[in-house]
Parts: C-alpha cells; sequence; structure tokens
C-alpha cells in the first residue's frame, strides 16, 4: 500500500510542475507571494536522437530550457511581500531601529544572491543532444532557448525596477528591458512555443522608453494575439499602450499594477 501511494506516474508528475509554474505565475501576476515554500528544480529529460524520434520531444513541454531558473523566479516573487512590509516598516519605524536594520540587511542579502545567481545562470542543453538534421526542429530549439535568455533577462528586469527600485532610466532597467524583447522577439521570428512568453514579454514592454523598443513589444504582441487569440495578451498590450502614454505624458513612474487597476483589467501571466 505505501509503495502505490508513494509511486509517480507521469500524469501526477506533469500536474506538480504545472502547479510549480501556475503558483509562482499567479503569484507575479497579483503581487503575492507563492503558495508553495521554495520549490526544488523539476528533473529534466534528456535528449534523444533525432533518429530514434524528435529530438524535441524530451524537452519539457511546460518549461521549455528555464525549469532550473523557476525556483529563482519563485524567489523573486516571494521577496515582493517582504519588500512591502519593509517599506512599511520603515515608514513607521525611527532612524536606526534594529528591527528595520535587520529587515533591510536580510532584503538585500536575497536580493544580492539572487542577482548572482541570475548572473551565473545559461540555458542548459543536456549533454545527449545531437546535431539536430532536421530544419524544424533547429528552429524550435533556437526558439526554446530564446524563451528561456527572455526569462532570465526579464528576471533582472523585475529584480532591479520592481524590488530594487532603480528608475525606469537607468541602465540596469533599460539593458535587460532590451535583451528581454529581443530574445521574445527571436522566440517569433524562429516559431517556436511562446504559451510561457506573456510574463518576460510583459515586464520588459513596461520599461521601454526608446520606440524601437516599443515597437519590437508591439510586434511581439501581435503575433502571440494572432498565434493564441486570448483576450488576456491584447489586455496586457493595452496596459502597456497606457504606461507608455502616461510615462511619456510626464505622470512619472507609473506601476502597472496601478494602471491596470485604473483600466479596470486583469492580467493573468499563467
Amino acid at each position: 500500500m505505501r509503495e502505490r501511494r508513494t509511486r509517480r506516474g507521469p500524469t501526477s508528475a506533469f500536474l506538480e510542475r504545472a502547479f510549480r509554474y501556475f503558483d509562482v505565475a499567479s503569484a507575479l501576476s497579483f503581487g503575492s507571494s507563492p503558495m508553495s515554500g521554495t520549490i526544488l528544480v523539476p528533473p529534466t529529460q534528456d535528449f534523444v536522437s533525432v533518429h530514434e524520434r524528435s529530438a524535441m520531444a524530451s524537452v519539457d513541454t511546460l518549461f521549455g530550457l528555464f525549469a532550473d531558473l523557476w525556483p529563482v523566479i519563485h524567489r523573486l516573487a516571494s521577496l515582493v511581500d517582504v519588500k512591502r512590509n519593509l517599506d512599511k516598516q520603515e515608514m513607521s519605524s525611527p532612524p536606526g531601529d534594529d528591527k528595520t536594520n535587520n529587515m533591510r540587511a536580510d532584503f538585500e542579502t536575497n536580493t544580492t544572491s539572487i542577482e548572482q545567481a541570475l548572473q551565473q545562470w545559461i540555458p542548459k542543453i543536456p549533454v545527449s543532444v545531437v546535431t539536430l538534421d532536421d530544419a524544424a526542429d533547429d528552429s524550435r530549439l533556437q526558439s526554446i532557448l530564446n524563451n528561456a535568455e527572455a526569462h532570465k533577462q526579464a528576471s533582472f528586469v523585475f529584480l532591479y525596477r520592481q524590488l530594487l527600485s532603480y528608475p525606469r532610466s537607468e541602465q540596469k532597467v533599460q539593458t535587460p528591458t532590451k535583451q528581454t524583447l529581443q530574445a521574445c522577439l527571436r522566440v517569433v521570428i524562429f516559431s517556436g512555443p511562446m504559451a510561457t512568453l506573456v510574463w518576460p514579454l510583459f515586464t520588459a514592454a513596461c520599461e521601454a522608453v526608446e520606440d524601437v523598443d516599443r515597437n519590437v513589444a508591439r510586434t511581439v504582441f501581435r503575433h502571440l494575439e494572432t498565434r493564441q487569440g486570448m483576450n488576456n495578451i491584447v489586455t496586457a498590450w493595452e496596459v502597456c499602450e497606457e504606461i507608455w502614454r502616461r510615462s511619456d505624458a510626464g505622470h512619472g513612474e507609473v506601476e502597472w499594477r496601478d494602471v491596470a487597476q485604473s483600466m479596470e483589467k486583469e492580467i493573468l501571466f499563467g
């Protein structure tokens, strides 16, 4: 009986991965902490020879090649509430307050650790991958690699903008913003899976200040909407356009949730 209860088939493994994904995606959508605690890296699958079957069939259909990045993004999402509590504590406490100083030190330790983890992370292709003879497989792999890169760069945008409160115009925000949007565009060019692209695209698009970057975002939004036909994508695009309009009109550092709420819109990244 105990063996039967602990044995995990492919369906339960997929559902567990799906929960890991949607738990964090929902937290990013609503500015809350994930329901789960620290998550482990989902198990990866090895590529198999394309002579046996498509090599891309062994890539995780949900996480692609960013499965081992997802725990870092989980940590990012978890720090939103921490920062909110820290901001409240700093506003209500006198300078030099020990509790406030400890909270600030813990927060800075965590953000520094996340920054280092992001700097060290690269998408990993399993060592058993072979040279892809099929052009469609090669194109799909390039798209999945760029999707992973988009998540990495968007995580930098989130870290510097949402957690460390850098101004939108700062180079530390604009550099990963541009890199995220270019990676999203390459996902489109290589015609790969786009189901998880909304979060990195929207996170970077909100911070775009140059017309060239905004036009890249528009191109990707247009392809996403055509490919998936989901109202959520149109909503995210509309909110971005309004953020750009307000930013250009001198409204300062507008926050996307405030803009979405004023438009009576809701965006879900899952």
